[in-house]
């Protein structure tokens, strides 16, 4: 699937799928894009008198995807959403779906899997692997600033890009955090100038965000300097946002990885949806 999809989200009539359909809908809508509703439906065999028929299957499965796309239209007037009927596993699916989308967006959880977990192994699988920038909703919000998370990496520059997107199209304030060390404090008999470190990292963060305020000088944007690690700094300000959007991996841990402990926090424990970017592939 090469053709242009606009906004791609996965639907499988959970609660969960359901916020993620409305933030899609919603997110297609103001960039004027259709939207593509994507239900991934599997054969498996059975035996005994219980056994379903496979045709049976796939027309439960066409009409929860109808289901999603009818959804979409009702909670975002005018927006144009089409169902796709995925076969295979749901991370399959939906990654051959989002080829040339500009967003993906799924629930936290969907009907599968351990019910007690807080996030999908879907959701983390696609915030790892996904062809675009991947939002995880755990509850339909659009209230409240975009929430950017700041350390200079490639993929906080890709992070960057999307929350003033999203922070234009929407009319929200922006607000670009960097996480400041506790343990980067020293005592009473210093090493180090701790406070000019500090003063030099806030400046950094100013001539990174510089060049994204040019591009978007309708935004309003406020760049702060927050003490405590990234994970903690992040998750309080996610209480009040609209929307936080990271980069897939910053500049700690181990870079083959695909997707950062703090990314994998996050999109686990964070109360606004979440946005991952990725550094480009190359």
């Amino acid at each position: 699937m090469t053709e242009r999809r606009g906004v791609v989200v996965g639907y499988d009539g959970s609660r969960q799928s359901e916020a993620a359909v409305r933030w899609a809908a919603e997110a297609a809508r103001l960039r004027g894009v259709p939207l593509t509703v994507v239900h991934a439906w599997e054969m498996f065999s059975a035996v005994g008198p219980m056994a379903i028929p496979v045709a049976d299957l796939r027309a439960a499965a066409e009409e929860v995807v109808a289901e999603g796309a009818r959804h979409a239209r009702d909670v975002a007037a005018g927006v144009d959403a089409h169902a796709v009927l995925g076969r295979g596993g749901p991370t399959t699916a939906l990654i051959e779906a989002a080829a040339g989308a500009e967003l993906l967006v799924v629930g936290s959880r969907g009907r599968g899997g351990f019910t007690d977990l807080v996030l999908g192994s879907t959701g983390v699988e696609l915030a790892a692997h996904g062809p675009c920038p991947v939002v995880v909703v755990r509850e339909h919000r659009v209230e409240g600033p975009v929430v950017v998370g700041v350390d200079g990496s490639a993929a906080a520059q890709e992070a960057l890009g999307l929350a003033f997107t999203e922070a234009r199209l929407r009319g929200a304030d922006l607000v670009a955090l960097v996480a400041w060390p506790a343990d980067a404090d020293p005592g009473p008999a210093p090493l180090v100038d701790a406070a000019g470190l500090r003063e030099f990292a806030g400046d950094r963060l100013t001539r990174i965000v510089a060049p994204w305020r040019e591009k978007h000088p309708d935004v309003a944007v406020r760049t702060e300097v927050v003490t405590g690690p990234p994970r903690q700094v992040l998750l309080t300000a996610a209480k009040d946002a609209g929307l936080l959007v990271v980069g897939s991996r910053g500049l700690g841990g181990f870079r083959g990885l695909l997707l950062g402990s703090v990314s994998h926090a996050l999109l686990h424990h964070a109360a606004c949806p979440v946005a991952v970017a990725h550094a480009p592939r190359d």
